[in-house]
């Protein structure tokens, strides 16, 4: 009979120069799809038991009410890991290294998921051989962990005084449109004595965390190098997310009919279409005509 020669891959395991079937070893690209897909799956669940009143309505509602541009970031995260080097075999250091991150899911405190996929994170970008694919994966991870996690923890430590600014900001416009308003810490009051109290849910960073998060899944999605253009889409991405949001509060500051609009009715709605959209393509358009990495 006649011997194979040299080493063939195939599906489940590689052929020997005698022609016998060797199983191969746990590739790196499985070991990390794996990882990514615990973590996932631990954030839909996180969210789904969040609600008081369990049921399958609320249940829905809860996890379309992750942001799009979440769900978005965890497809290009997953599609990077597929589309990552198929012939690296997982070493003993990514498996201690990804068995101890995902062993601090079991730890009982708020969001530890997104500790573990910072570190995660952080090990696909340092430890990624060569592989670019990997790298980026790194980085829309980190990204994703930063806007859910890190940029909050951040935010409150500097939330009283980035309100007030904004606060000042919303009222000075107000001002402008017309006399007898008047702001104090978080507080915008207008000439009729209608009050508008902001408070972190709906100040502008909220919103702008999820545009920066936007802005960099679709600069890595499309392979961009880190340029001054670059930085400058993404500030404007920036710009118009704050304006946006500083226009809804302007509405909302008006009377008691515009805030039950705009918060709560179908305003919301419109601003949260509008800004989603206007974020998205100014991202794919702005990466459009950008170098592309080798």
């Amino acid at each position: 009979m006649r011997k194979f020669i040299g080493v063939v891959t195939v599906s489940g395991g590689v052929l020997n120069y005698t022609g016998h079937l060797r199983r191969s070893a746990l590739l790196r690209r499985d070991l990390f799809i794996w990882a990514a897909v615990i973590l996932f799956f631990n954030q839909l669940v996180d969210a789904a038991k969040g609600p008081i009143n369990f049921s399958t309505e609320t249940v829905i509602y809860t996890l379309l009410a992750i942001s799009i541009f979440q769900y978005m970031a965890w497809y290009v995260i997953f599609r990077f890991l597929w589309t990552s080097d198929r012939a690296q075999a997982a070493r003993w250091q990514d498996l201690a290294s990804v068995t101890a991150l995902l062993i601090l899911l079991f730890v009982p405190a708020g969001r530890m998921i997104w500790v573990s996929a910072t570190g995660l994170a952080g090990y696909l970008y340092f430890f990624n051989n060569g592989d670019r694919r990997l790298r980026s994966a790194g980085i829309v991870l980190g990204a994703l962990s930063v806007q859910a996690l890190w940029g909050h923890l951040f935010f409150n430590l500097i939330a009283l005084h980035l309100l007030r600014i904004e606060t000042a900001a919303v009222g000075f416009l107000l001002e402008m449109g017309g006399a007898g308003t008047s702001w104090k810490g978080n507080i915008i009051t207008g000439p009729t004595g209608f009050g508008l109290a902001i408070f972190a849910p709906c100040s502008s960073f909220h919103n702008l965390s999820l545009a920066m998060l936007c802005w960099v899944t679709v600069t890595r999605m499309r392979g961009q190098y880190w340029s001054s253009r670059t930085f400058v889409i993404g500030a404007i991405i920036g710009t118009t997310m704050i304006s946006f949001n500083f226009a809804r509060l302007y509405l909302m500051a008006l009377d008691a009919d515009s805030y039950d609009l705009w918060h709560e009715g179908a305003g919301a709605d419109i601003f949260a279409v509008g800004a989603s959209l206007s974020v998205l393509l100014i991202s794919l358009i702005g990466t459009r005509k950008a170098e592309r990495a080798a």
